[in-house]
């Protein structure tokens, strides 16, 4: 007979290592997207990035990778820098309108960025709902051999 716990112990430990690496390789997409970004400024003598990727872990099992309009000195009491998302809407990729406020090639860069982004989403979603499944049918079987153990134990 088939190891349940085994596999299905493997199968998530599998899962959540490669959603560790699909966040890693967003968290290394936000940081080479905001180098680009002030190299590109600086070429036209401009320091303020407005756009930035911001990545949200409110899990280890939960992660989101969003775009955040940057409002330098909008908090009047303390003078800090406020972020605020942009909405992203359903699916995986941002609407083609959201990054109007964004100007000349670093409206290209976003969008660049973006598509490589809606991707990793993508991933990352698909990742949770395999793993989600995974522990669900995992769940099943095993209340289906303990009810088919239990059935035989009162044949005999």
């Amino acid at each position: 007979m088939i190891d349940t716990e085994r596999v299905t112990e493997q199968s998530v430990e599998f899962l959540d290592a490669a959603y560790q690496d699909i966040v890693e390789q967003a968290r290394r997409l936000a940081d080479q997207y905001f180098e680009q970004a002030r190299q590109l400024l600086a070429e036209v003598q401009k320091t303020h990035v407005p756009v930035v990727i911001s990545i949200r872990q409110t899990s280890p099992n939960a992660c989101s990778f969003y775009w955040a309009r940057v409002h330098p000195g909008l908090d009047d009491e303390k003078g800090k820098i406020v972020t605020r998302t942009i909405p992203k809407g359903l699916g995986h990729k941002y609407p083609t309108g959201a990054f109007r406020f964004v100007k000349g090639q670093l409206n290209r860069l976003v969008r660049s960025y973006e598509s490589r982004l809606a991707e990793l989403r993508q991933l990352a979603a698909e990742n949770r709902a395999m793993r989600r499944s995974t522990l669900a049918w995992a769940g099943r079987y095993q209340r289906v051999l303990a009810f088919d153990d239990l059935t035989q134990s009162e044949v005999v």
